[in-house]
């Protein structure tokens, strides 16, 4: 009997979950400094993320005070390695003032809820539902998945979501099949799934175990 399409996504899922390997957050769980590589991390890799967020920290701090003290120039220049180093210097600069401004310690961050974070990070420019994600999975606030560019591609691909799905659509779909202690471990998995098998350009259908179970191997193999 052939398995239905539920069964055949949680297959997927417990694939990839059962490969991966151990994950922990890329930044400590201070509210201020999750953000912050969230801003650094866009259109970058982990690497030159945390080349950033290390510079950032040694030579100008990572709270509102210290980057509020600091230049735009010397912000600018910790930011390089992550590239886009003059866009995200004026959003860090901007996310430190309004929660100097509206919140004042940023360790209350952690007691405000989803909808009161939403709204604090809708006043910073560039930040959007995929910044909140992180925050709240990132500082265990809530079990969520954080979808980036590799997580939509691989969901889409393999049939977990559909090709029109927008952000808040294919998060949903992929938190049915996890279970919450799961998730943050699932947003790694999913990444790394991304960028060592189903690649953007040339995904690793011939090699992969998941392609039984991939509509898409045909468009890339179709005689593989």
């Amino acid at each position: 009997m052939e398995a239905s399409d539920d069964e055949r996504k949680r297959k997927i899922m417990a694939t990839i979950l059962d490969k991966a390997s151990s994950h922990g957050s890329r930044w400590a769980e201070d509210p201020f400094e999750v953000l912050v590589g969230t801003i650094i991390s866009q259109n970058t890799n982990d690497r030159n993320t945390e080349k950033a967020m290390q510079k950032l920290k040694t030579e100008v701090g990572m709270t509102p005070d210290s980057i509020l003290s600091a230049s735009k120039e010397s912000i600018v220049k910790c930011l390089k390695p992550a590239g886009l180093y003059n866009v995200k210097a004026p959003r860090i600069i901007q996310l430190a003032k309004t929660i100097k401004e509206e919140v004042g310690d940023p360790d209350r961050l952690n007691n405000m809820s989803r909808e009161e974070v939403k709204g604090l990070l809708s006043k910073v420019d560039g930040v959007g539902p995929k910044t909140l994600d992180i925050f709240l999975a990132f500082t265990g606030k809530e079990a969520v998945i954080p979808v980036d560019t590799h997580i939509k591609r691989v969901a889409k691909r393999l049939g977990l979501a559909g090709d029109k799905d927008g952000y808040h659509q294919i998060r949903e779909k992929l938190q049915r099949l996890i279970p919450a202690e799961d998730r943050l471990k699932a947003h790694f998995a999913l990444i790394a799934f991304g960028r060592r098998v189903c690649k953007a350009k040339k995904p690793e259908c011939l090699s992969c175990q998941l392609s039984k179970y991939c509509p898409s191997r045909e468009i890339f193999y179709p005689d593989g």
